[in-house]
């Protein structure tokens, strides 16, 4: 059965809306890649940092000039991820930082994650010497280690 994942990307820097926009059409080429084709089900995007996203375009621009529709954005996300009919069962991005630079947020929001029954992706990627994207070495899984112990110490569950 082919997996079912949700793309979320973000451009930190929203000042440049078309430039943004390719930015994370990067991101979503860098995790589509490391995937079985097929597996994205739903794609978000926010251009900005929480909580003062910037609406982004309606679509991300790919390097070969293709778009990609966009679901929304994180906030769009985490409410379909509570929903029973949700159509993901895990999330990609490049990076767990691309949720949140900040730490208390991310750990936040991959603890909503969690209680969802969600596990969170990333297919980082290597440089070259002059700091250009290459291709992904491997697709790895956040470690809920963290995020599973805070919930215990709350007195929740996953």
């Amino acid at each position: 059965m082919l997996p079912r994942v949700a793309f979320y990307g973000r451009a930190a820097e929203a000042s440049d809306l078309a430039t943004a926009a390719l930015v994370v059409g990067g991101q979503y080429q860098q995790c589509v890649s490391v995937l079985p084709d097929g597996a994205i089900t739903a794609v978000f995007s926010d251009l900005g940092t929480r909580p003062d996203y910037r609406r982004a375009p309606a679509n991300l621009l790919l390097d070969n000039e293709r778009e990609i529709s966009r679901d929304g954005g994180l906030d769009d996300l985490l409410t379909e991820a509570n929903r029973p009919e949700r159509r993901f069962d895990f999330v990609i991005s490049t990076d767990v930082h691309r949720l949140s630079r900040h730490r208390a947020t991310r750990t936040a929001l991959l603890r909503t994650l969690a209680v969802a029954g969600i596990e969170f992706l990333h297919a980082p990627e290597i440089r070259d010497s002059d700091r250009l994207p290459v291709m992904p070495w491997r697709l790895r899984s956040v470690d809920y280690i963290e995020v599973l112990t805070q919930l215990i110490r709350d007195g929740g569950h996953p």
